[in-house]
């Protein structure tokens, strides 16, 4: 694999930065350089959701129906005192039914949740890189950290 992953124009062969048969290579003095990192790795899994199960809330509207007919029903129970203690006791027996007559549990069907994940990377997948040969700044993008020069030719073109 080669070295410089800049591509040649479409006019020129793709091994346009090869060294040619006697052609003259010049040092050139790298002046930055930047890694390019690639882009994230993403990993994904599905999950399963467990069944929730929910109740219903209390119904407000039944408890007070249910309160009323206990309090009637317990009205009608007993004589003297006894009817003291019904009423009130058949309020508070009537309300519990009332308010939870109509509640049900409900499953709620499993499911498949999707879960992804990024992880930055942290490798380069090439280098930006800098020159200068004889006064001209040149840019070149490299699949390997540059040393402190690059191998040019006469007109400053990147040599392996």
């Amino acid at each position: 694999m080669t070295p410089w992953l800049r591509h040649a124009p479409a006019d020129e062969p793709p091994y346009a930065y090869r060294r040619r048969s006697g052609e003259r290579l010049f040092e050139a003095q790298v002046t930055w350089a930047r890694a390019v990192v690639g882009a994230p790795t993403e990993r994904c899994w599905v999950e399963r959701r467990q069944a929730a199960q929910e109740r219903d809330g209390p119904n407000i509207g039944r408890a007070i129906l249910g309160g009323l007919l206990g309090g009637v029903i317990g009205h009608q129970i007993g004589g003297g005192s006894g009817r003291d203690l019904a009423t009130p006791g058949g309020a508070v027996a009537g309300a519990l039914l009332g308010g939870n007559s109509g509640r049900e549990r409900r499953d709620q069907p499993a499911r498949d949740v999707l879960r992804c994940t990024s992880q930055p990377s942290t490798e380069p997948s090439c280098w930006d890189v800098g020159y200068t040969f004889r006064g001209v700044q040149h840019q070149v993008q490299m699949s390997h950290e540059p040393g402190s020069t690059v191998s040019v030719n006469r007109a400053g073109d990147p040599r392996l």
